[in-house]
C-alpha cells in the first residue's frame, strides 16, 4: 500500500500542493454510455471507460483519483445487481490497473499517484432526524472500509456529507477497522451551511477533534461562495484542506446538464483558494481534466508554493453540538456550564434519573439555557442505575431538542467513553487528574474520540494545600496529555474549589494557581474551570460567599464556571464582569437584562402567559419557562360543585381560560420538538377544543414560525424534522378522537413523490414527505431510483394533481426530464392535468423550468408553499 500520509507530509514540508481528480459523473455523461442503472454499474459493463477516465485525469496531473465507488454502501445498493463490496473490490482493481500502467509509462512519476476509496452519504437520515441508528450507519461503512483496504486502497476519502453525525459513524468505521487514511469534506448551502446547519468553525472543530488526516469541502454552489468557505476553511483548520468545487451551478443544454464554468475560470478561482493556504486541490460535478490540468499546470509553472498564512485563531478553544461551535475563553471571554443536570443533592434529578424521566432532564436542561448557560454539564452517577445507559440517553434527549454543547461529567472512564461515542459533537469532558491510573485511562478516549478535557490538580499524593503544589499536578498532566496529542488548548485546568469554612487559606491559593498556570501557558490557549459554589459549604447567605469568590476568579483566568445560572447573584457577577473587562461589546447584553423591557411582540409575551399558569397552579410544565422543575401537564381540578348553575358557569369560562393557555403551551412544545410530551398537551385540548381548532389555531402556526426560523437561518434541519415528529404525535391523539367520534379529518390532498431513476438518494424526499404529511397532505412515496413508467402509471390511477421528483446526482437529471416528458405526454393523451415541482442538489429554478417543471423547490417548506399553492389549502 503506497504511504498517502508521508507523501501528503513531504508535500507540506516541500510547499507543493497535491492534486485531487475532477467529476465523475461529468465524464461519464460525456461519454454517451447508456444502459446502466448506476454509475457503479460500468465497473462491470464498460471497465474500460471508467479506466480511461481515470487515465485522463493522471495525465492531467492528478496525484488521487477517486473510486467509481460513491454510491456502493450496502443499504443504498441493497436488492441491485451487484453488492457493495463487489462494486467496491471492482473500483479499486481499475484504478490500481490504470496507476501501474500510468507509472510504468512515466517512471518518474512512481510513487506519486494513490487510488482511494470513495464513499458518499447512504441517503438516509441519522436518529433522532431518522430511524437509521448510529450502530447501523457505522456497521455500513465498516464494511465498505474493510473491503476498500483488502482491495488495495491508499486513501479513505468521505465526501459530499452533510450530517456530520454521519461523518462521525463514517471515520470510526475507518479508523476502527483499517489503517487508512481518512479524507473527509462537507458540502454545504448557499447559506455557507451544510443541510442539518453546521457552519465551517463548526465542520472544523468537529472533525478534527476526530483526527482525521484532511478535511474540506466539495461540491456546493458558486465558485464565489467556494472562495468564502475556502478562506473560513484556512482560517480555523489546524489540518490540511482539500477544496473541491463544482465547475460553477449547471444548466440545462438539450436536455442534458451543462457547467459553464470553463478550465480558464476554474483555475483562476482555485488559484485565489490556493493562496489563502489550500494544500490539496481537486475539482467536482462539472470538473474534467481539462479543469485540474489547468490548475495543476498554472501551480507549476509560477513555481507557487503553499500558503503560510498567519492564524489569528491558532490557539483559540472551541467545543461543539452537531451546529453549533462554541469558543471559550481568548477573546470570547468565559463561559458558563450549568450545573443542574447532576443528582448529587438534588432529590428531583435523583428521582428523574431512577424514573428515567427525560421530561425532567429536557425541563432543566431549558431553563438553563434560558437562564444564560452556554454548556449543559450532564452526570447521571447514581447508585442503583446504569449510568452508562443513562448517560448516553441524556445526552440524545438533550441533543434532539437543543444544538447547546454538553459537558460529559463521570468518573468512570467506561461512561465516558460510551457517551464519547454517541455525542454529536466535540464534547467537555470532565473529568481526569494526575493520578497515573486515571491518565491512562481517560487520556486514551480522547485522542480517539476527540474534546476538551477538565483537568483537576489532584493526584495520588491528594490535592496540594499551595498554589504551587497544584501548578506541578496541572503541568505532569499537561505534559501527559501532550504524549497523546492533546494541545494545550484543548485542556481545562481545574484548580479546585475547597470549602472556604475549613480550608480558609485555599480560597485565594485556588485563584494564584490560576495566575500561574496563564502566565506560563496563555499564549498555548491553556483554559480554567472551576465548580465555583463548592466554596461555601456549611455557611449562611452561600449567594454572597459564591458570587465574591466568583468574581476573584473571573479577573485571574477563570474561563469557564461550573454554576447553577438560575443564581441571580452570580449571573450579576459574571455580567458585570463581561462588561467590565469589554467582553460586552457597548454594554448591550448588561444593558438588555437589565433594563426590564419586554416587548410584547416577541415570543416572550408567550412566556409570560406560560409563566402566570405556571405560579397559578394552572399546569405544571417546564416550556421555555427558566426555573421551572416540574415534569407533567395537568389542568387544574375546579373546585366547583356539580349541579351549581353559577358555579357551572364559571367553571366552563375558567376551563376555556385554561385551554387558550394550552394552546399557547403546545405552539410552544412544537416550535421547541418537545416531542414526548405532545400527547398529553393534546388531549388535554380535546377536552374543549374541537380537533379542527387545534390543526388550526396551533398546529399550523407552530409549524409555520418553525418554518419561518428555518427560511431566516434561525433554525435547521434537525429542529425542523423534531417539530414535525412532535406533530406527528399530536396528529396520533387527534386521529384517536376521531376514529372515536367518527369524523374522520378530511386530507388536504394527494402527493407522489419519487427519486429518480438511477438515483439512490432519498434524504430530500424523506424531507418534503415528513413535512407535507404534518401540514396535512397524504403523500404516496414510490421511493428511490423508480422508472419514468411507474410515476406515469400512479398519476394517472389515483387522479394525483401534484407530484415530486428528486434527484442528487448530475448523471440522473436526464432521467428526471425524461419522467417529466412521459408524464406530460401521458396526461395530454388522457386529457388530464398534474402540477410537477422538483428538488435536488444539482438544480435550479432556471435548470428546472427547462425541464418541464412547474416549480423548483430548494427545501421541504418551500414544496409545502408549492402545495398549498396547488391545491388552495
Amino acid at each position: 500500500m503506497a504511504d498517502f500520509r508521508k507523501f501528503l507530509a513531504d508535500s507540506i514540508s516541500n510547499r507543493t500542493p497535491v492534486f485531487f481528480d475532477g467529476g465523475m459523473g461529468t465524464m461519464i455523461q460525456k461519454t454517451g454510455v447508456v444502459g446502466y442503472t448506476i454509475p457503479e454499474d460500468l465497473n462491470f459493463y464498460h471497465p474500460e471507460i471508467i479506466k480511461d477516465i481515470h487515465r485522463q485525469y493522471l495525465e492531467a496531473g492528478a496525484n488521487v483519483i477517486t473510486a467509481n465507488s460513491f454510491g456502493a454502501n450496502p443499504i443504498k445498493v441493497e436488492g441491485g445487481k451487484f453488492s457493495a463490496e463487489q462494486y467496491i473490490n471492482e473500483a479499486i482493481k481499475l484504478q490500481k490497473e490504470v496507476i501501474a500502467e500510468f507509472e510504468t509509462a512515466h517512471p518518474e512519476t512512481k510513487g506519486t499517484h494513490f487510488c482511494s476509496w470513495d464513499s458518499g452519504q447512504i441517503g438516509k437520515l441519522l436518529e433522532p432526524m431518522g430511524t437509521l441508528t448510529f450502530d447501523e450507519a457505522y456497521e455500513a461503512y465498516k464494511l465498505c472500509a474493510v473491503t476498500a483496504e483488502k482491495a488495495g486502497a491508499d486513501v479513505a476519502i468521505i465526501e459530499t456529507m452533510s450530517d456530520l453525525y454521519e461523518v462521525k459513524a463514517a471515520i470510526l468505521a475507518v479508523q476502527e477497522n483499517t489503517k487508512l487514511p481518512v479524507v473527509s469534506t462537507m458540502t454545504f448551502q448557499s447559506n455557507l451551511r451544510t443541510l442539518t446547519g453546521a457552519d465551517v468553525l463548526t465542520c472544523v472543530t468537529y472533525l478534527e477533534s476526530l483526527h482525521v488526516d484532511v478535511i474540506g469541502f466539495n461540491c456546493g454552489g458558486s465558485l464565489d461562495e467556494d472562495e468564502k468557505l475556502a478562506e473560513q476553511f484556512c482560517s480555523y483548520a489546524h489540518l490540511p484542506v482539500l477544496a473541491q468545487p463544482n465547475a460553477g451551478l449547471p444548466v440545462v443544454v438539450n436536455g442534458k446538464d451543462v457547467f459553464k464554468v470553463e478550465p480558464e475560470e476554474f483555475s483562476e478561482s482555485q488559484l485565489k483558494n490556493f493562496a489563502k493556504g489550500i494544500t490539496l486541490l481537486g475539482g467536482c460535478c462539472g470538473t474534467t481534466p481539462g479543469h485540474i490540468k489547468a490548475v495543476a499546470d498554472k501551480i507549476k509553472a509560477g513555481n507557487l508554493k503553499i500558503a503560510q498564512a498567519t492564524k489569528e485563531n491558532e490557539n483559540n478553544t472551541y467545543i461543539c453540538s452537531y451546529n453549533h461551535a462554541l469558543q471559550i475563553g481568548g477573546s470570547a471571554g468565559p463561559r458558563i456550564i450549568g450545573e443542574r443536570i447532576n443528582p448529587t443533592g438534588k432529590k428531583k434529578c435523583k428521582e428523574a434519573l431512577q424514573n428515567k424521566d427525560m421530561n425532567f432532564i429536557l425541563g432543566e436542561a431549558e431553563s438553563q439555557i434560558n437562564g444564560g448557560a452556554h454548556i449543559l454539564d450532564v452526570n447521571t452517577g447514581l447508585p442503583g442505575i446504569d449510568e452508562s445507559e443513562m448517560m448516553t440517553l441524556a445526552v440524545k434527549t438533550i441533543q434532539a431538542a437543543f444544538n447547546t454543547p454538553l459537558q460529559l461529567d463521570s468518573s468512570e472512564d467506561k461512561v465516558l467513553e460510551h457517551a464519547l461515542r454517541y455525542y454529536n459533537g466535540k464534547a467537555l469532558v470532565n473529568s481526569v487528574n494526575g493520578k497515573k491510573e486515571v491518565m491512562d485511562k481517560v487520556l486514551p478516549l480522547i485522542k480517539h474520540y476527540g474534546g476538551s478535557l477538565v483537568a483537576l490538580c489532584i493526584d495520588e499524593d491528594g490535592i496540594a494545600p499551595t498554589a504551587e503544589g497544584r501548578v506541578k499536578v496541572a503541568e505532569k498532566i499537561i505534559a501527559e496529555a501532550g504524549k497523546y496529542g492533546i494541545p494545550v488548548r484543548d485542556i481545562f485546568i481545574d484548580t479546585l474549589t475547597l470549602t472556604v469554612s475549613s480550608e480558609q487559606k485555599a480560597a485565594l491559593e485556588t485563584v494564584k494557581a490560576i495566575r500561574i498556570l496563564k502566565e506560563k501557558y496563555g499564549a498555548q490557549g491553556i483554559q480554567f474551570v472551576l465548580g465555583v459554589s463548592n466554596i461555601s459549604f456549611g455557611l449562611p447567605r452561600r449567594d454572597i460567599i459564591n458570587s465574591r469568590f466568583f468574581e476573584l476568579a473571573l479577573d485571574a483566568g477563570l474561563s469557564a464556571a461550573i454554576i447553577n445560572p438560575a443564581s441571580a447573584p452570580m449571573m450579576d457577577s459574571y455580567r458585570a464582569y463581561r462588561s467590565l473587562a469589554g467582553y460586552d461589546e457597548n454594554c448591550l447584553e448588561y444593558i438588555e437584562t437589565y433594563t426590564g423591557t419586554v416587548d410584547p411582540t416577541t415570543a416572550k409575551a408567550k412566556e409570560k402567559i406560560i409563566l402566570d399558569a405556571i405560579a397559578d397552579g394552572t399546569i405544571s410544565i417546564s416550556v421555555n419557562t427558566p426555573g421551572s422543575t416540574a415534569q407533567n401537564v395537568t389542568p387544574r381540578q375546579s373546585p366547583v360543585k356539580a349541579g351549581d348553575s353559577e358555579a357551572k358557569k364559571t367553571e366552563v369560562k375558567e376551563k376555556q381560560t385554561f385551554a387558550d393557555k394550552d394552546e399557547d403551551i403546545l405552539i410552544k412544545i412544537i416550535e421547541k420538538g418537545f416531542k414526548d410530551q405532545a400527547g398529553d398537551a393534546t388531549d388535554r385540548l380535546l377536552e374543549t377544543k374541537k380537533p379542527v381548532e387545534i390543526i388550526d389555531n396551533c398546529i399550523v402556526p407552530a409549524l409555520d414560525n418553525v418554518g419561518k426560523d428555518f427560511e431566516k437561518g434561525r433554525k435547521f434541519l434537525p429542529q425542523l424534522l423534531l417539530s414535525a415528529e412532535t406533530v406527528s404525535n399530536s396528529f396520533a391523539k387527534i386521529k384517536e378522537n376521531l376514529e372515536k367520534s367518527g369524523n374522520m379529518q378530511e386530507s388536504k390532498g394527494t402527493v407522489v413523490i419519487a427519486t429518480v431513476f438511477g438515483d439512490i438518494h432519498d434524504i430530500g424526499k424523506n424531507i418534503v414527505k415528513a413535512m407535507l404529511e404534518n401540514y396535512g397532505y397524504d403523500v404516496i412515496d414510490l421511493g428511490k431510483n423508480v422508472p419514468a413508467e411507474e410515476v406515469v402509471k400512479t398519476v394517472l390511477e389515483k387522479d394525483i394533481k401534484l407530484v415530486g421528483l428528486s434527484a442528487l446526482m448530475t448523471t440522473t437529471v436526464a432521467n428526471m426530464e425524461e419522467t417529466i416528458r412521459q408524464l406530460r405526454s401521458a396526461l395530454a393523451e388522457k386529457g388530464k392535468e398534474c402540477k410537477i415541482v422538483v428538488g435536488g442538489a444539482v438544480l435550479t429554478e432556471d435548470y428546472a423550468e427547462k425541464i418541464g417543471a412547474d416549480y423548483y423547490s430548494k427545501d421541504a417548506m418551500q414544496t409545502v408553499a408549492v402545495a398549498r399553492e396547488v391545491f388552495g389549502k
